[in-house]
């Protein structure tokens, strides 16, 4: 702009900026006045350096908008009705902010007002240096019609005639009500698509009474009250006009919905001001909350539904105006999920042409992660679209399809493994649309051409398009497990889509090549399968029986239990729904008949299924005379029918699981058989028709196996009785089967050199390995499962799995130990120690071996507030330690110098806020090598998970749907990242670290109290248990798989830590003594009582200011256990606490326990005795004599120990290049970090 001067008062443009200056003021004056009101109002900024008369130039700035309304008016996706009322209402909330501020427009129209991406209106281009009153169709040219188009949005009172300006003196500024006007126009506009409402003659003849502007609106408007706002803002005279909160008030509940002013002021208007990371962090986190605000607020549920669905609108143009701006790839899949969730509320129009662009784009995403949901948001979009115009009938052959086919050929399983999932559902949808396309009128009208000819060459094309793509997905690349499962999940739907032609042709065909005729090194594929060939049978016919009965016999003679399990479910369903024949369900009957006396309850359960299917398929004939006679040798007696309930009760007890597994181990039953009749207490040999009435009896006497066959000890107290004689002998062919099975899985394993770990996905899965607990007397610890299977399952599948006994470095219990190289043999694997358990046996005897010294290496004070929590790298000399300071610090003893001055190598600040400040960091976990990450739980409830080389936080997740409180404890349950929550709201949650989900949620009775510590069962994934302590005394065992409390005790005193010991599930409390339980008799077997040591006093560093549960953790009262550092490598196990000291304890020779820290110059040392009390050995610590005072004279060596309360404890595993012995690691109340030396099993000398 500029400036001139002299030559009258007209051009003094001076005078204008002037102007433009104080405009500008008074909008900043109001927005100051009013910080948390939202803001539709973009003014210029003037810039100067100099005095406004010295002035030649100035510089005015806005900010940059893509689109005005009128240029959003004409760009796809077209805005629809519901948008259209929003930007009204952001247009006359704009009106009603500039005239609060007492600053008018003076030429507002739809080219001065501009729309963000996130849909959020700016009026700007203010001209309060143009006229208020024209007398001369010239001025109207000169100054608001620059574009010569002669469209007028002015208001008719602003044309008067030369005698009137002279006469009146019209000087004043531009009014309110003027501006409504324009604001009018605009709308009308904004409803006409893009037609302007008035041309200058047109207005004057408005003005004049000669124009009726509302025919033209009626016609293009359908809902009247729209029309009736318009006009009432377009009124001639002044007077009659309403100011813009008027319009506001009058038309909230017809017009415009009363949740806009809520969206305005508290939703849609703060989130536009933040970044685009935390813009949807803040608004996922609301989405179900505002959708219920909408609904609370309607009379009806359908009016319920419209309002809801006008409200995603509007918030699906913000959420996809965020995902693109986005740069963390964790809120990309926010956006996503946020989208998911709108979809179905959306509607057509919304779905169509504003999620489902958006999705297909982030389907070329860097991030496998955000690829993977874009896909499940392409299907989630197209499953809620049920009409659409006919311009987009060719939505799937034109855009769909060839935006995923990339896709099909992506290097992470987890994309391809998402689309096989998602698959079917879009190909469904696809064939919808194509037969809905058939009823719209055609674009291009295909003259000559039949209908039906139209349809089925269209459809041909379309199935030929999906079928190229499951060929790249399932059968082209690496083959993957994962892949096949999912592209099993849904098959009946491929099956409807294809037809059952091509269902013979193609996907029969692929299902047998992906799953390799049932010899699938997963046996989760095989599982899978048998779940759907039911549905696929029902869809394809009889004919596909001859495919699926071999299958189901295969299935029957697996070596995974739960392939079993699910071939026996289909093998019922088939008989119920009458697709088996009289000589079909006699031949399956002798295959199932062993099962009856099978070790696993859910096999016999299944088996009992089968023959109860029968009772109505069979005639009465056929049963007694084919069945009956089969089943008679199983029975204690003679039953009229096949019920279930009457089969059940007359069942001999199952074969006990220690027999079932040495038999398969021996490869076939024959060999048990030979040991048996070689016992003194077996009968002489005869075929089991001779003598089954005489041992009837003794089978009735004999005590019924569990699900796990579980016995007395080892299982196998019955293999020489009379009894498991019999059953061995009934169920020998299904035996020797089973090992043929295992034989030949064995030996296409070797032939291909392929195991169970090359198929698992490093992407996509996570092992957990679980078995059925044993339920002996009170026994009731899960134990060794040699099952994989996915999180998902352990919160869904509950049916049995196969089990073996569990394996325990003891005496006591090597006759499982050799059971479980039975079950490598049958998993296909060598029956020699798996490289896990190699490395697990190489730490047992290293830990064994060293004990810590008294000999300090370093120690830091970085922290100023407690350590509440240390975590060590599984490979390198690198730890954590998190804080009440609220900082994390990450320690790499590679960097020690030579005077060994410890300084931490990177810090991490969690920002989550707490009362104004900065959260206190409670608990830690180490990731895996592999991902250089961590994770950390804050006093705010918020699970973090951060980079270690950077500390740059990579994803964050809300526990329990944000009501989990305070994280206490982490542990970390098995090497593919998955991390145990424990929180003060009583909630243990799993979380999947790579998926960024909770794998489950545990909820305590809140009687518990907080939960202090929890300990999971093994670090490999292999017992699926939890134990978690509370401030209240409470020890509770729970069972992952089944997702419930086993057992709960109380102790008489708050709980701090827990911490396992040994290899025999055993766990360590730590009170005010430590006490030492057995998680399998659930009883305390030993204690470790300290001296009588005095608490501290209340003095030391105190936490800053934290109450609740997060001072109990750093303040303690009384004489406490603090810290325990055990491992269930080694027998032995540190302790720190309220006496600052640091003892070591030996629990197979107790006499060798010591302090390793904590005594004071000249304070005697400690020995250790045991006794037993009530069957409880208890080991006391007491002084040895007076003790001598320390020399006054010469120099003194500082002490090393604590000066504070011990609050953590680890030990850093031996690392190549740094040290060949572990390192122990304290930290204290105060903030220090203490590392000790490790030296050989001798005991140090006391000093």
């Amino acid at each position: 702009m500029f400036l001139k001067t002299g030559g009258g008062d007209d051009l003094m443009l001076d005078n204008h900026a002037r102007k433009l200056g104080r405009c500008d003021q008074s909008l900043k004056e109001q927005r100051r006045r009013n910080p948390d009101k939202p803001s539709n109002v973009c003014f210029y900024t003037l810039y100067r350096n100099v005095p406004w008369s010295e002035m030649k130039a100035a510089f005015v700035v806005r900010t940059f908008f893509k689109h005005s309304l009128q240029e959003r008016i004409m760009t796809r996706p077209f805005l629809t009705t519901e948008t259209k009322l929003w930007l009204s209402y952001q247009l006359i909330r704009a009106v009603d902010e500039m005239h609060a501020a007492h600053v008018p427009h003076g030429d507002l129209k739809v080219a001065n007002v501009m729309v963000t991406s996130l849909g959020w209106l700016y009026v700007t281009d203010m001209a309060p240096f143009k006229p208020s009153h024209l007398s001369n169709p010239a001025d109207f040219s000169y100054f608001f019609d620059t574009a010569e188009n002669r469209h007028c949005t002015l208001a008719p009172e602003r044309f008067v005639t030369e005698e009137h300006i002279l006469t009146e003196k019209l000087t004043e500024p531009v009014t309110e009500r003027m501006d409504v006007f324009g604001a009018g126009c605009a709308i009308a506009q904004l409803f006409l698509g893009g037609e302007v409402l008035f041309k200058l003659d047109q207005l004057l003849a408005y003005k004049n009474g000669k124009y009726d502007a509302s025919e033209r609106l009626k016609e293009k408007i359908d809902d009247p009250e729209i029309v009736n706002m318009i006009m009432l803002m377009l009124e001639s005279d002044p007077a009659a006009r309403p100011t813009a909160l008027q319009v506001i008030d009058k038309f909230t509940g017809t017009v415009f919905p009363k949740y806009y002013n809520e969206f305005h002021s508290n939703v849609i208007g703060p989130l536009v001001t933040l970044s685009p990371d935390k813009r949807i962090a803040s608004l996922n986190s609301r989405l179900p909350e505002i959708i219920e605000y909408v609904k609370s607020g309607c009379a009806s549920e359908e009016e319920a539904m419209e309002a809801v669905r006008g409200a995603v609108i509007i918030l699906a143009t913000l959420i996809c105006g965020t995902i693109r701006h986005c740069l963390i790839p964790n809120n990309k899949v926010t956006c996503l999920q946020a989208m998911m969730t709108i979809s179905p509320y959306a509607g057509d129009d919304c779905n169509l042409h504003t999620l489902l662009p958006y999705a297909i784009t982030m389907a070329k995403d860097r991030s496998p992660l955000v690829r993977a949901t874009a896909v499940k948001t392409v299907a989630k979009a197209v499953q809620n679209i049920d009409s659409f115009p006919a311009g987009e009938a060719n939505l799937f052959d034109d855009y769909i399809i060839p935006a995923i086919t990339p896709l099909a050929t992506d290097k992470s399983v987890l994309v391809k493994a998402t689309l096989a999932e998602n698959l079917p559902e879009i190909a469904s949808r696809a064939r919808r649309f194509l037969e809905t396309r058939q009823l719209l009128p055609q674009a291009e009208p295909r003259t000559g051409m039949p209908f039906n000819e139209g349809y089925d060459s269209d459809l041909k094309r379309l199935q030929d398009l999906f079928e190229e793509l499951i060929r790249l997905m399932v059968l082209g690349g690496e083959v993957s497990p994962w892949i096949t499962r999912a592209f099993l999940s849904d098959i009946t739907k491929f099956c409807v889509f294809f037809g059952r032609q091509r269902t013979n042709n193609f996907i029969i065909p692929t299902l047998t090549i992906s799953v390799l005729f049932l010899n699938a090194p997963d046996f989760q594929v095989r599982r899978d399968l048998h779940k759907q060939l039911v549905g696929i049978a029902l869809y394809v016919g009889p004919t596909f029986l001859s495919y699926i009965l071999p299958c189901i016999k295969e299935g029957l003679m697996d070596i995974e239990e739960i392939v079993v399990h699910e071939a026996l479910n289909s093998l019922s369903k088939l008989s119920s729904l009458g697709m088996l024949d009289r000589k079909g369900l006699v031949d399956l009957s002798e295959v199932v008949v062993p099962l009856l006396l099978h070790p696993s309850n859910w096999i016999r359960s299944g088996a009992l299924e089968f023959f109860a299917s029968m009772d109505g398929q069979l005639s009465n004939v056929d049963v007694i005379c084919f069945i009956l006679p089969m089943i008679k040798p199983f029975l204690k007696y003679t039953i009229p029918d096949l019920k279930k309930d009457t089969l059940e009760a007359a069942l001999i007890p199952p074969i006990t699981r220690a027999a079932f597994d040495q038999a398969i181990k021996d490869g076939s039953a024959s060999s048990i058989m030979d040991t048996i009749a070689s016992s003194p207490r077996a009968p002489a040999a005869r075929s089991p028709s001779t003598y089954h009435s005489k041992v009837m009896s003794e089978i009735s006497d004999f005590p019924s196996a569990s699900a796990d066959g579980a016995g007395t000890e080892g299982g196998s107290s019955f293999v020489g009785t009379t009894a498991e004689h019999v059953k061995l002998q009934l169920v020998r062919k299904y035996i020797e089967a089973l090992v043929k099975t295992a034989s030949r899985y064995k030996e296409d394993a070797q032939r291909t050199g392929t195991t169970d770990d090359k198929f698992i996905s490093k992407d996509f899965k996570i092992v957990a390995r679980h078995q059925i607990s044993q339920v002996r007397d009170q026994q009731l610890l899960p134990t060794l499962q040699e099952v994989e299977f996915t999180m998902e399952e352990m919160d869904t599948n509950k049916a049995g799995c196969p089990r073996l006994n569990k394996v325990k470095p003891t005496p006591r219990q090597r006759k499982r130990m050799e059971l479980k190289s039975v079950a490598l043999e049958r998993r296909g694997q060598s029956s020699m120690a798996s490289p896990v358990r190699q490395r697990e046996t190489q730490g047992y005897s290293i830990l064994r071996q060293v004990r810590p010294t008294q000999n300090l290496i370093c120690q830091a004070e970085e922290h100023t507030a407690t350590v509440t929590d240390i975590a060590v790298h599984d490979t390198g000399p690198i730890f954590l330690t998190s804080s009440i300071d609220t900082y994390v610090r990450l320690w790499d003893l590679r960097s020690l110098d030579q005077d060994y001055a410890l300084v931490s190598h990177t810090g991490y600040c969690d920002t989550t806020t707490q009362h104004g400040k900065a959260s206190p960091v409670l608990s830690l976990a180490m990731l895996t090598s592999g991902k250089n990450a961590a994770a950390c739980g804050t006093a705010a409830g918020s699970f973090t998970i951060f980079c270690l080389e950077t500390g740059v936080v990579l994803h964050g997740l809300s526990l329990a749907d944000g009501k989990a409180g305070a994280i206490g404890s982490l542990q970390r349950m098995n090497k593919n990242d998955v991390v145990a929550a424990g929180t003060h709201c009583g909630y243990i949650c799993g979380v999947d670290c790579r998926m960024q989900s909770e794998a489950f949620c545990l909820k305590a009775a809140r009687e518990h109290g907080p939960i202090t510590s929890i300990v999971v069962g093994d670090e490999h994934g292999r017992e699926s248990w939890v134990v978690s302590s509370t401030m209240n005394g409470y020890v509770t065992l729970w069972d992952l798989r089944f997702g419930m409390a086993i057992r709960t005790w109380q102790l008489n005193e708050p709980i701090h830590k827990l911490s396992l010991n040994g290899p025999d599930p055993v766990v360590l409390i730590g009170t005010s003594e430590v006490q030492r339980w057995s998680l399998e008799s659930l009883r305390q077997v030993a204690s470790y009582k300290t001296s009588n040591s005095e608490p501290l006093p209340g003095g030391g560093a105190q936490p800053h200011g934290y109450s609740g549960v997060v001072d109990a953790v750093s303040a303690p009262k009384g004489h406490s256990i603090r810290a325990i550092c055990g491992s269930r490598d080694a027998t032995w196990f540190t302790t720190g606490g309220s006496d600052r000291k640091i003892r070591y304890w030996d629990s197979e020779n107790v006499s060798k326990s010591y302090v390793v820290s904590g005594l004071d110059p000249g304070q005697p040392s400690f020995k250790y005795s045991m006794s037993t009390v009530n069957e409880v050995c208890v080991v006391k610590e007491e002084s040895q004599g007076e003790g001598t005072q320390p020399s006054q004279h010469g120099l003194r060596t500082p002490p090393h120990q604590h000066k504070d309360c011990v609050t953590a404890l680890n030990m850093l595993r031996p690392s190549q290049g740094f040290c060949s012995l572990p390192v122990l690691i304290s930290a204290s109340r105060d903030g220090c970090v203490k590392l000790w030396q490790s030296a050989s099993s001798k005991p140090p000398e006391k000093s």
